[in-house]
């Protein structure tokens, strides 16, 4: 049987960690360690996480997420400590046997699962109903008005909500679902009575996950009288349910992408369904929603090119381009359908609709990079009439130029741009070296403030007590060195800090646990947090935690036995001057003004005698 554990270790000993971030987000090089916009909360600018090549660890200061690059794949995959070891393992491309010994079980909250089967009882339910209920063939009349067969029907296991909302309820009672969990699933709602499907009277089109599992609907109005505001209403987020979770047809467009190699990203399901009637597999549509981090992933994981197709209208050009530039942060290669068109619909479902399929099929293959789109974009939005309108076109394509690092694709967007504008190459030129050399500058200014910091030691511009920095400084050296943990226990024995004690005790823990078995050190004491196995409360703040002490400690050089002494014996000093002002404050109260001045005299002393008593020994 393999050792998990042991194989983990191993296989932190060969990766580097900023390879394996990198495979998720964009690092940038910022001293001795990397910096990027931190993937677990909502991060506006750089400054809060970091990854550290040396320490093999990352940290956030801002969420205080922290761990090692197992750690960092569980986190951002939120997957099993098993699936981040085998994502590990392929992202550094390494091989072992024991790799193939790993059988991971999934376990699956009973409760979690009831609403898993609730969910698919409910599409099946809404599926027999569009077909088969007597009200339905006004919703079947309408789709199939659409342009959609019942296979395409089928195969998007799209249904139909009854009326007669109580229906359905019923039906999954007589299956015994609780109410409760007829709740969890998003379609009834508990404080109304009497109980009925808030989907009631709409199309309902079936919303997956990435393993193909029915999570929610999005349910559409097509009746004439339905006064209901909403054209669609989505399921509320669940415990199953989150819009940025999800792509709609990510699970089939994931099998299709294997063969193809390519994906392509649209609006809306009927965009998606359009291009699947034209033998177009691979699409996935957004959830009414900007392309979130939650998405980004999910396209790493197709591993193939993107194909941005999305409206053809002002908002959906503009929603274009903030995609492209979400993907050129995240490295995901990507073409965009050309802009640059010859008819007045919007989308690929309304192209399908007035010119049929050929249209449609030739529509989605003219592809452009970014480049082209820029132009095609910015040219319809500018006469060139005025020198103030070419300027204005310049201005917007700068950026861009500024960005290319290829010198054949730069010398050919200074020739369009010329040619649009009239503007000299050499005047184009001279403009994108402004830029470049002001932006140069600017990032010169924050290099120059960030190694300022790092001389400060502790960058995140807190304010740290002589206690605390020295508390840090054992903790650093106990993560480093076995016998550091024995002359703890026994000059010091507790930390003042409770997150130290945190780490001090999981340390204990670590070294029973462990023995002699694995190699004493910081990687493998987070493994060995990591493990799906280990029972220690907290212990994802602890990895948090650790990966912090580190990031702020990376500075200080390795102490030899007697500093450690020394600041051990600091930390004493400063415990016992703690317990002198408790002593202080508690003697004082209902003292007069003269004893209390006594009172202080007599600590002041004593907190002298025992900085001098320190003095003494380090000299």
């Amino acid at each position: 049987m393999t050792n998990i554990f042991d194989l983990a270790n191993d296989i932190l000993k060969s990766a580097d960690i900023v390879e394996v971030v990198s495979h998720y987000i964009k690092l940038e090089k910022r001293g001795k360690n990397y910096e990027a916009l931190c993937p677990f909360h909502d991060d506006k600018k750089l400054g809060n996480f970091y990854v550290s090549q040396e320490k093999g660890i990352f940290k956030c200061f801002a969420c205080n997420s922290g761990g090692n690059a197992i750690t960092f794949v569980q986190k951002y995959n939120n997957c099993s400590f098993v699936e981040a070891v085998k994502k590990v393992a392929e992202i550094i491309g390494y091989r072992d046997e024991r790799l193939q010994d790993i059988i991971q079980e999934k376990k699956i909250d009973p409760k979690i699962q009831a609403i898993y089967d609730c969910l698919n009882d409910i599409a099946n339910f809404y599926e027999t109903s569009l077909f088969q209920s007597e009200e339905s063939h006004e919703a079947l009349e309408y789709l199939h008005n659409r342009g959609l067969s019942d296979d395409v029907i089928k195969y998007f296991r799209i249904g139909y909500a009854q009326l007669k909302g109580e229906n359905v309820i019923n039906f999954l009672l007589k299956k015994g679902y609780s109410l409760q969990t007829i709740s969890d699933a998003g379609i009834l709602n508990l404080s109304q009575t009497p109980y009925r499907d808030i989907n009631s009277g709409r199309i309902a089109f079936s919303i997956s996950d990435k393993d193909n599992n029915i999570v929610g609907f999005s349910c559409r109005k097509f009746r004439e009288f339905d006064d209901s505001n909403a054209k669609y209403i989505n399921t509320s987020s669940t415990k199953l349910f989150n819009k940025s979770n999800i792509l709609f047809n990510f699970y089939n467009a994931s099998l299709e992408s294997k063969k193809v190699g390519y994906v392509y990203i649209l609006e809306g399901f009927m965009d998606v369904i359009a291009c699947y009637r034209v033998g177009i597999k691979s699409a996935i549509g957004l959830m009414g929603t900007a392309l979130t981090k939650e998405n980004i992933q999910l396209l790493r994981y197709l591993k193939c090119d993107v194909r941005l197709c999305l409206d053809l209208d002002e908002p959906g050009q503009m929603n274009t381009l903030k995609i492209a530039d979400l993907l050129d942060a995240s490295g995901i290669k990507y073409q965009i359908v050309n802009n640059e068109v010859d008819f007045k619909v919007k989308d690929s479902d309304e192209i399908l609709k007035n010119y049929g399929e050929e249209k449609l099929r030739e529509y989605l293959t003219r592809l452009v990079n970014k480049g082209e789109y820029l132009i095609n974009y910015y040219t319809k939005n500018s006469s060139f009439d005025t020198l103030e309108h070419k300027k204005e076109f310049l201005r917007k394509m700068i950026p861009f130029l500024a960005s290319l690092n290829d010198p054949l694709d730069f010398e050919e967007y200074i020739n369009k741009v010329n040619l649009k504008t009239g503007f000299s190459k050499d005047i184009i030129k001279t403009y994108v070296k402004k830029y470049i050399k002001k932006n140069k500058e600017v990032k010169e200014s924050e290099e120059i403030e960030l190694e300022i910091n790092e001389h400060e030691l502790l960058s995140r511009n807190k304010v740290v007590s002589r206690l605390n920095l020295a508390e840090m400084q054992i903790i650093r050296y106990m993560l480093e060195n076995k016998d550091a943990v024995k002359i703890y226990q026994e000059r010091l024995g507790y930390f003042v800090e409770p997150s130290y004690r945190n780490i001090a005790s999981t340390i204990e823990e670590f070294i029973v646990h462990q023995g002699d078995q694995t190699d004493y050190n910081v990687q493998n004491i987070v493994t060995y947090l990591s493990n799906d196995d280990c029972k220690i409360n907290n212990k994802d703040k602890v990895i948090d935690d650790i990966s912090g002490v580190l990031i702020n400690t990376y500075l200080l050089p390795p102490y030899s036995e007697e500093e450690m002494l020394g600041i051990l014996e600091t930390i004493n000093v400063e415990k016992a001057s703690r317990r002198l002002k408790q002593d202080l404050d508690a003697s004082s109260k209902g003292a007069s003004e003269l004893e209390k001045a006594e009172l202080a005299k007599a600590a002041l002393v004593r907190k002298t005698s025992l900085i001098q008593d320190l003095d003494k020994k380090r000299r």
